[in-house]
């Protein structure tokens, strides 16, 4: 037997297409969203932000007005005031308010007593001269010029006397006066300070309160925009929060493909008879396999 050869030339050519299939309610969301996408690309990206609120423009109003200050303020007026001085007092200052009266009251009533009883006494004496004889004589003169000397030095003892209680009194009574009215120069000048510290503090509390305030707008404010800026990005978020969900889904296991393959074959192909040797080594081999 002997040995035969065909060849053939052949030239291949594959070309594959796969189209994945979804199902209806996978391909309608992702084009629905696609939709909002776009809708959500065309509108303006300034209506998303939230404007400064009306408090938060209030504030800095308030805040630019710190500092301020008109020539009616208070603060600005306190640099102004003269600072609170002690009066000084004397006794000497009201001292003819106390004595005056004194000698009015007490030593020209005393006085006035003091000149009756004298001319008592000088009547009294003259009664007695009289009675002796010696009326209008030498030793009647003599006596009576004694007397007005006893009488003169009494008046003038008890003059001193009343003069000196009238200074005296006088002067305690004028002292105590003068020492109410430094304590009341005293007490005035201390109010004064304190009323001073006291208007310094009130500006300085004022001034601490409207910044108080201004922070409080300004807080507020800041919480007002920040929800209406969350209501303007609403719609933003909602759908990424949709996209999210959406993309979490296991859509791969509803999805499928569908492969198209197209081409053509061409080649060398070869086709050999077997020779006697050939099959002669078959057979031996076979008749050995059944032989053992």
């Amino acid at each position: 037997m002997g040995k035969k050869k065909t060849k053939t030339s052949s030239v291949e050519t594959n070309h594959s297409v796969t189209t994945p299939n979804s199902p209806e309610w996978v391909r309608s969301g992702v084009a629905g969203l696609g939709t909002r996408i776009q809708g959500l690309g065309a509108m303006d990206p300034y209506g998303f932000v939230a404007p400064v609120s009306s408090l938060e423009r209030q504030a800095a109003q308030g805040a630019g007005s710190l500092g301020a200050r008109s020539d009616n303020d208070r603060m600005s007026q306190l640099p102004r005031r003269s600072t609170p001085s002690v009066q000084s007092a004397s006794l000497l200052d009201n001292l003819s308010a106390y004595s005056n009266p004194y000698r009015r009251e007490v030593i020209d009533s005393n006085m006035a007593d003091f000149d009756v009883d004298a001319g008592r006494t000088r009547a009294n004496q003259d009664l007695a001269l009289a009675g002796q004889g010696a009326f209008g004589g030498s030793g009647a003169a003599l006596t009576r010029s004694q007397t007005e000397g006893e009488l003169a030095r009494a008046r003038s003892s008890q003059m001193s006397k009343l003069l000196s209680d009238m200074f005296i009194t006088s002067a305690g009574l004028s002292g105590q006066d003068a020492d109410r009215r430094q304590q009341a120069s005293v007490a005035n000048a201390n109010l004064a300070q304190q009323d001073f510290q006291a208007r310094a503090q009130f500006g300085l509390d004022a001034e601490a309160s409207a910044r108080a305030n201004i922070a409080s707008q300004a807080a507020l404010g800041q919480q007002l925009r920040a929800a209406d800026q969350e209501y303007r990005l609403a719609p933003v978020t909602a759908l990424s929060k949709q996209v999210d969900m959406f993309s979490g889904l296991p859509l791969s296991l509803f999805q499928g493909s569908t492969t198209d393959s197209t081409g053509t074959r061409k080649g060398t192909e070869s086709t050999t008879g077997a020779t006697w040797g050939e099959i002669w080594d078959m057979a031996k081999t076979a008749a050995t396999a059944v032989a053992a």
